[in-house]
């Protein structure tokens, strides 16, 4: 009896190895096939990136083909060019994503996903360059405020305040909404009036799966700025 045991539970043992190599080796691919798709529908949309990378959440992976449910699938893409703000990585969560099995099958599955969630960092490098505030530092002083520091022509350094804010669901505009300059300088209506030209409103590259711009937060890394969708077809 104790053999027997012994046998059964190598087994059973084997078996779930088997089962859960198919099952990533089975993701591995699915994982390609969508990264394939949707790198030529990018294309087609005219949006410049490298090609992306796609992780597919949850296991076992399998029973997400047969029901044609997939919870959440994660994709990457870098280097996003062709706006004033290029994006060097965005992260995409697509949740609740349906592709009938008989349609991954014969080739004609358009995989549609619920809600399509995204992020992405600007360096306030990037910011400022695509600003023009030449002579500009700037680094989080709270969710939607950046501290300036630097030196500018014929007032010096100076030091002060901007928000970021969403415009239109694809824009970042950021507007000086203090300056001051160092003791000695030149007269603070000077300086206001300087400020007052410092608003620019920035447009970001052309996005994937009708993402939306909807938030942006300041953070010690750098500008960040959240995207979502609804009914998305991934590719």
């Amino acid at each position: 009896m104790r053999k027997f045991l012994t046998i059964t539970a190598v087994v059973l043992v084997v078996l779930g190895v088997v089962v859960a190599v198919a099952d990533r080796a089975g993701a591995h691919y699915a994982e390609r096939e969508i990264a394939a798709r949707v790198s030529a529908r990018m294309q087609e949309q005219g949006i410049t990136s490298t090609p992306p990378e796609v992780e597919i959440q949850g296991f076992p992976f399998l029973t997400q083909v047969a029901a044609g449910k997939y919870t959440e699938i994660d994709i990457t893409m870098r280097d996003l060019k062709g706006g004033e703000l290029p994006l060097p990585l965005l992260n995409v969560a697509a949740h609740d994503v349906e592709a009938p099995l008989s349609q991954l099958m014969d080739g004609t599955a358009r995989p549609v996903a619920a809600r399509v969630d995204g992020d992405a960092t600007v360096s306030y490098a990037s910011l400022v360059e695509a600003s023009g505030l030449t002579g500009i530092s700037l680094t989080s002083a709270g969710p939607n405020d950046v501290r300036v520091t630097g030196k500018v022509p014929l007032i010096g350094e100076v030091t002060g305040t901007a928000e970021v804010t969403v415009v239109d669901g694809s824009h970042v505009r950021l507007r000086v909404t203090s300056l001051k300059g160092a003791a000695g300088s030149v007269s603070q209506t000077i300086i206001n009036a300087y400020k007052d030209r410092l608003a620019v409103t920035l447009t970001l590259p052309k996005l994937p799966f009708n993402l939306e711009l909807t938030d942006v937060q300041t953070e010690s890394t750098g500008l960040v700025v959240s995207f979502t969708a609804k009914d998305v077809e991934l590719a």
